[in-house]
């Protein structure tokens, strides 16, 4: 069967067999695309399909569907603290994120993840205080990339 795959405002056209799996699919795209498996996020009709042995038959993907392509890349957060009486380092959190990703969505993510309360900080591009990124602006707005470091502060 073949698939549509949209990256980056371009579409690919993809053969892939009957039984694919997501990772299989994967594979294939990094043959073409050079991306590797783990950098890719992949979304059919509003979910993000997972590589656990899946096929894309699972999903209800059939010949001719069109699958988004998104390029994953890791990023750190480094909280910074307000006092070091504990003596401790801060703490820092790695995520993998996507450009379209927004500011929010990021706090939102490491939330959950990490079971900290970063929706009540704010995130900058510098340890310095006054250098605020927006919740509702995409990463890609700031040109964030892979092992970019990010800088929460409590407010």
């Amino acid at each position: 069967m073949q698939v549509t795959i949209s990256f980056n405002d371009k579409e690919l056209e993809v053969e892939v067999e009957e039984n694919a799996t997501v990772l299989g699919l994967k594979h294939r795209l990094r043959d073409k695309l050079s991306l590797q498996p783990l950098a890719q996020e992949l979304e059919f009709e509003g979910f993000i399909l997972q590589n656990h042995g899946k096929t894309l038959r699972s999903y209800h993907i059939g010949d001719n569907a069109k699958i988004v392509l998104r390029e994953l890349f890791g990023i750190s957060i480094h909280v910074v603290k307000q006092d070091h009486k504990d003596g401790k380092p801060d703490p820092q959190f790695p995520i993998s994120v996507h450009k379209e990703n927004t500011i929010g969505f990021l706090k939102e993510m490491l939330s959950i993840k990490y079971g900290v309360e970063f929706t009540h900080m704010k995130l900058g591009l510098s340890s310095m205080w006054n250098n605020n990124l927006h919740d509702s602006t995409k990463i890609g707005a700031y040109n964030l990339r892979d092992t970019s470091i990010l800088y929460a502060f409590e407010m």
